[in-house]
């Protein structure tokens, strides 16, 4: 599970295609989102987002657990990208402690 997903209730809310974003996390530059609206046919949905705006590849389902395994999933995928990737340390050849 992401360890700094939030719950977003103090903020202002957000929403996409009348789906209010209920939860969300961030990696690296890339945020993901759990949507509900309880008057759509799946009324869960897990997108990525860019720009707190830009909202792509939704994964709908009728189960907020699906959705939440969808992001988790995301999130997994995410961390193991070469460009979420923490920065390696050059070296020079010598190794020896100064």
């Amino acid at each position: 599970m992401p360890k700094n997903r939030e719950v977003l209730m103090d903020e202002e809310k957000r929403s996409n295609q009348n789906y209010e974003i209920i939860e969300s996390c961030t990696i690296g530059s890339t945020e993901l989102v759990i949507g509900h609206n309880p008057n759509a046919p799946n009324p869960y949905v897990c997108w990525y987002c860019k720009g707190g705006s830009n909202y792509f590849w939704g994964y709908y389902t009728n189960e907020l657990d699906d959705a939440r395994q969808k992001l988790n999933e995301r999130y997994q995928s995410e961390c193991r990208m070469p460009y979420n990737q923490p920065a390696q340390k050059q070296k020079n050849g010598d190794d020896r402690e100064r």
